[in-house]
């Protein structure tokens, strides 16, 4: 792929992860937690889906976190530190569901920004 559209998925993934950070700044009770968890997630998908591209991989279908997350781990050990656990649609190809608990979505955005750290990281990976 390209690198222009890596970068774009890149700049698109930083775009988002900031508005779900600056949303989760808010009082708990004030926090929309559906904008988190979409932000975030799609955050996720983009930062992997850029490493992976970034590296000439093929994406392996169906799409899913917990799939790309495996590609990643397989080029770059770094990636094993990332738990997916709290994820609840970490396995879906289709995500029609969101977390609505602030405690849920904070963890989503917690790990894309793990793995944001990872994929951007300008050293290779041992």
């Amino acid at each position: 792929m390209e690198t222009n559209n890596i970068d774009i998925l890149i700049s698109e993934a930083d775009k988002l992860i900031h508005m779900a950070s600056e949303e989760m700044m808010r009082a708990e009770e004030d926090v929309t937690a559906h904008l988190v968890c979409i932000n975030a997630r799609q955050s996720l998908l983009n930062y992997l889906i850029a490493y992976l591209q970034k590296n000439g991989e093929t994406l392996k279908r169906p799409i899913t976190m917990a799939g790309l997350l495996d590609q990643c781990r397989g080029i770059d050990g770094r990636f094993e530190l990332v738990d997916l656990t709290p994820i609840n649609c970490r396995n879906k190809s289709e995500h029609d569901d969101y977390c609505l608990h602030v405690g849920t979505v904070g963890e989503c955005l917690k790990i894309a920004k793990q793995i944001r750290a990872i994929a951007l990281a300008d050293h290779p990976g041992y």
